[in-house]
Order: C-alpha cells, then sequence, then structure tokens
C-alpha cells in the first residue's frame, strides 16, 4: 500500500505538488508517485534527467476532470534504481508495469514527455499495458547518430567509473553546466524551476543513473514494434527546438499506424514548462475524442 511523502525523506519540503506525493513498493523499488484527482486516469511520466516537477503546472490542471498518477522513474527523483537492467528502456517499462498492477490503475491516457514518450510505447508495445491513446511531447524517439554512436562509450564509461561519475556530478553541481544544458533546450526556466533541476543534478546517484539510461537507451528494438502499435498516439512536438529534430522524429515514427501530429512551434524542449495551458488542453481534447470503449 502507498505511504506518505515521509517515507521519501530526500523530498523537499517545496517540491510541487508534494501534498499528493506517495511512497510505492514495486519491483523492488521505492517510487516516489504523485496521485491526485478523479475521473480517468492520466498517467505522466518523464524524460531523462527529470522528475515529477516537470508536471508542476499541468497535473493541478487535470485533476478537476482526471485522476492523475505521476511518477518518478528508476533512478531518477526520488525513486530508487541504479542497475544496467533497471535503467534500461526496456527494464524501466516492466517496472512501470508492475507500479501500476501494484497501484491498481488502468491509464485511460498515457502522457511522456522526451524520453519518457519512449517508456510509455515500450510499456504498450507489449500489450500487457493499454492505453486508449498515448501522447508524446517532443518524444526522444530518433535513434542515435554517429555523434550518438561516439558518445555511447563516453557516457557508458562515465556511468560505471564511480571516479567520472562523481567528476561529472561535481561539474553540474556548480550550477554553470547545469544551467548550460537547460538553456540549450531552448525553454526558458523561472529561476525556481532552474534550481530543481541544478539540485537534482548535483546528485552522483542521479547523475549515474541518467548517464546508465542514455548509455544503454535501446530505440531500435522498440521502433522495429511501431507497426504493431494498436493505440492512437499524439506527438505534440516544437519544429524549432533544438534537442529532438522534427524530420528525423516523423521519419522514425512513419509506422505508427495511427499517428497524429501537433505543431506547438515555437517552444523548446521542456514543453510542459512552458506550454501547461495548451498541454492539458491537448491532454482532455485526446481523452474527449478517444475511442469509444466496447460495452
Amino acid at each position: 500500500m502507498p505511504d506518505t511523502a515521509d517515507q521519501l525523506p530526500d523530498l523537499p519540503a517545496d517540491w510541487p505538488n508534494r501534498s499528493t506525493s506517495r511512497c510505492v513498493i514495486a519491483s523492488g523499488l521505492r517510487w516516489h508517485v504523485q496521485r491526485a484527482g478523479t475521473g480517468p486516469l492520466v498517467l505522466l511520466v518523464h524524460g531523462s534527467a527529470g522528475a515529477t516537477h516537470t508536471w508542476r503546472e499541468i497535473l493541478p490542471l487535470l485533476t478537476p476532470w482526471a485522476e492523475v498518477v505521476a511518477i518518478d522513474l528508476p533512478g531518477h527523483g526520488f525513486t530508487t534504481g541504479d542497475t544496467p537492467d533497471q535503467l534500461s528502456l526496456r527494464g524501466m517499462a516492466e517496472a512501470l508495469r508492475e507500479l501500476l498492477r501494484v497501484l491498481d490503475v488502468h491509464p485511460a491516457i498515457g502522457v511522456g514527455h522526451s524520453a519518457g514518450a519512449a517508456v510509455l510505447l515500450q510499456l504498450c508495445s507489449s500489450r500487457e499495458v493499454a492505453p486508449q491513446s498515448v501522447i508524446g511531447i517532443n518524444s526522444a524517439l530518433v535513434s542515435l547518430n554517429a555523434l550518438g554512436q561516439i558518445f555511447l562509450p563516453v557516457s557508458r564509461a562515465l556511468a560505471d567509473i564511480g571516479i567520472l561519475r562523481a567528476g561529472a556530478a561535481a561539474l553540474l553541481r556548480s550550477g554553470t553546466l547545469t544551467r548550460a544544458l537547460l538553456r540549450s533546450t531552448g525553454s526558458p526556466l523561472d529561476p525556481a524551476q532552474e534550481a530543481r533541476y541544478v539540485a537534482l543534478l548535483s546528485s552522483e546517484r542521479r547523475v549515474g543513473a541518467t548517464l546508465r539510461m542514455m548509455s544503454r537507451w535501446d530505440l531500435d528494438a522498440l521502433v522495429a514494434t511501431f507497426p504493431t502499435l494498436t493505440i492512437p498516439v499524439t506527438l505534440v512536438h516544437s519544429t524549432n527546438e533544438p534537442w529532438v529534430p522534427f524530420a528525423d522524429l516523423l521519419r522514425t515514427t512513419r509506422t505508427i499506424p495511427d499517428r497524429r501530429v501537433i505543431d506547438v512551434s515555437p517552444a523548446g524542449h521542456l514543453i510542459p514548462d512552458e506550454q501547461p495551458l495548451r498541454v492539458a488542453s491537448i491532454i482532455r481534447d485526446t481523452f474527449e475524442a478517444r475511442p469509444a470503449s466496447p460495452e
């Protein structure tokens, strides 16, 4: 059964929507889960190096009509998990499936930002969890290019060698590098939200988890499942965002049978921070347009 947020001793007192936070044990992990509202279930999944604060403004916009479950992925935010298997795409999806079983919830809509969209689509590929629609926001579904192939062994070394991982965390802890990374997303953040990212990325544990996640991300296997998807997929994207090239995303997802694209340009990579009202509206509209459930 879920426990209170007091079971998450490192969760800051001013964490967004903290009153909805709970500790849940599932799949051998201690999860940070935020749950609020009543109605059809909307599952929110953040991206790499993120946490539930991604949805800080969106969650309360949804709860008047929906039950919302937002989670910290394994190794991220305030959820445990540090092994390569736990941080692989397949491992995260399997752990999330078990969490949903423990919570005894069945999402009507799954919403993923960046890498969170990949986790949701991996989850749906097994057909054991079948939301009526999936929404990907600036979805990180693009296979690695030549630069990525060079980066892979570097990120793996940073993840696996403690002294290198600690050095990466030390660089991020100063805030200078983290702020530069945040600026590279093209999304303006207010000082409080920026400070949360800096705090999260000053942790060696979280830096290591993010690097392990990035170094073992198997998108090719996921993309191969796209033709078999039986649910509608909505891609909310900005054509000018710098992290996931729009043309590459369209090419990679062309085999999804029921794909819709919504352009919210201009916006950077962190659309949930920039356009919470628009994202909340798209979620509501997607739910209302979903296929009717069979009687």
